[in-house]
């Protein structure tokens, strides 16, 4: 190299050389670049985390439902249940053996039931305080409960219609037993057409779903030890 060109190459270049502006025209372009936001990958990153997080939200959320709507079901399964046994206890304890010949016998068979009883909700100076009732599985897997006003004396006009409510739903059957007393054996059986009353009745639930079952019942009457009131 020609000592001429040497000494230009080794002469610091001024600050508005075309060198010195191509260098600083590539140092603006390198920040401007840098300063235009993300690449394409890590918007496909920012989107497929996004995306897991909406998707474990999303099943939070059903799972909440789901218990939540459970736990509803539970409940008011549970308070028909109770307010079933309650009914059903009151019935059964208060039924009482015929005592004239218009009375009809405590008749039980093996999956229905029908007897005398008082009505718990009526006062006791109200003289009308006996009903016959029933009990029963209708054709739409209903536990039915009917009954019809008695009076203690002889009523003037037209008797009182039979009533009924649903005490329960999604019924298939009762299965019903029948204990006799204490002094007289105690034996079980699946009928009961004695003119006197059964010590123990026991009630079996059997669901149209067959997927829950609910616990037996077992009613004691209202009779002591010697098979009296």
């Amino acid at each position: 190299m020609p000592a001429t060109d040497r000494a230009l190459a080794r002469r610091p270049q001024s600050p508005g050389s075309p060198a010195s502006r191509q260098g600083k025209l590539t140092a603006e372009t390198g920040k401007l670049q840098a300063d235009q936001g993300f690449t394409l990958i890590e918007v496909i990153v920012a989107l497929v985390v996004l995306g897991v997080i909406l998707v474990g939200l999303g099943q939070a959320t059903r799972f909440g439902m789901s218990a939540w709507g459970l736990e509803t079901r539970l409940a008011d399964n549970a308070s028909a249940l109770e307010r079933m046994d309650r009914i059903l206890r009151l019935l059964i304890e208060q039924a009482s053996p015929p005592v004239s010949t218009d009375d009809k016998p405590f008749d039980g068979q093996e999956h229905r039931l029908s007897f005398k009883t008082l009505l718990p909700d009526e006062p006791q100076s109200e003289p009308v305080r006996h009903a016959q009732v029933a009990l029963g599985v209708d054709d739409h897997h209903r536990l039915v409960l009917r009954w019809q006003i008695r009076a203690n004396a002889t009523l003037l006009g037209q008797a009182p219609k039979e009533q009924q409510i649903v005490l329960a739903e999604g019924i298939e059957r009762i299965d019903l037993a029948y204990r006799q007393n204490a002094a007289d054996g105690g034996k079980w059986s699946k009928t009961w057409t004695d003119g006197a009353l059964p010590g123990l009745v026991q009630i079996h639930f059997v669901l149209a779903n067959g997927h829950h079952r609910w616990p037996d019942m077992q009613v004691p009457t209202m009779l002591d030890s010697n098979g009296s009131f």
